[in-house]
């Protein structure tokens, strides 16, 4: 009975994890206590008086921070903020980043996805979405992005990114990948799950970035064995991390500058 409990939970465990990058709402949205409200119009003014009638910080008050993967998904956005009790209100606005695409990155996250990360795509423009933190949520979302090298923080310049009823941007704070990117024989390896228009690179679903994962790593490993020992075993997540990373492609924007990781 326990063993099959226990390879429920584990079942479960693996189908979240091929489930990355997530659910997200089609539209804008504020992020409220973990429940997702509608921004029929999201300017300036209309997310201050969104965010006032949930007495929360200003826009002028918060950062932008791009969010491209499982950070514009209202279900981690949950898991990652309960744990800092009621209060977390915080616009989450669709938005329009040109010349660049989402792309696979090349290490495990703790609950076993391969995540994504950027990759500079001229001509390509990808559907992400923008957060607008306080002080203390970017400090949250730092301590569940910064551990370890799988992400750095820090300032895109020299880019546009359009968000939903707001003013065109230069530049971004953002996270990307510290180990790099995924590369198989034809180059990055785009999120199938994230709309792109004007893409170059091949895409494929978590699904499928596992298996070529898997291939590379352990041929012949049982893709649910494969995944659930990279959620139960850290030290082995790490060093699958490492190994998958040894061909990854450096994330090579220009105009960017670290800030923090």
């Amino acid at each position: 009975m326990i063993d099959g409990a226990a390879e429920l939970v584990a079942a479960a465990k693996v189908s979240n994890a091929m489930d990355y990058p997530f659910s997200r709402p089609d539209h804008s949205y504020l992020f409220a206590d973990g429940a997702v409200l509608a921004l029929e119009s999201p300017g300036v003014e209309y997310l201050d008086d969104a965010l006032a009638r949930k007495g929360a910080a200003t826009m002028a008050d918060r950062t932008a921070v791009l969010a491209y993967g499982a950070n514009a998904a209202p279900a981690r956005l949950q898991r990652k903020f309960e744990a800092e009790g009621p209060g977390a209100v915080f616009p989450v606005v669709k938005a329009r980043l040109f010349d660049f695409d989402i792309v696979h990155a090349c290490h495990y996250s703790s609950y076993g996805a391969v995540p994504a990360t950027l990759a500079p795509s001229p001509g390509t423009v990808a559907e992400v979405a923008l957060t607008y933190l306080d002080q203390d949520q970017l400090a949250r979302m730092h301590e569940t992005e910064l551990s370890g090298r799988r992400y750095v923080y820090g300032l895109l310049g020299q880019i546009r990114v359009q968000p939903e009823g707001l003013a065109a941007r230069n530049a971004v704070h953002s996270y990307w990948t510290g180990y790099g990117y995924f590369a198989g024989p034809s180059g990055p390896l785009a999120l199938s799950a994230i709309a792109a228009e004007g893409r170059r690179f091949a895409a494929a679903a978590q699904e499928d970035m596992q298996i070529q994962a898997r291939d590379r790593l352990a041929p012949g490993r049982d893709m649910h064995d494969f995944v659930h020992e990279n959620i139960a075993d850290p030290g082995l997540r790490h060093e699958r991390s490492l190994a998958l990373s040894a061909n990854a492609k450096p994330f090579d924007h220009p105009h960017c500058q670290i800030l923090d990781g």
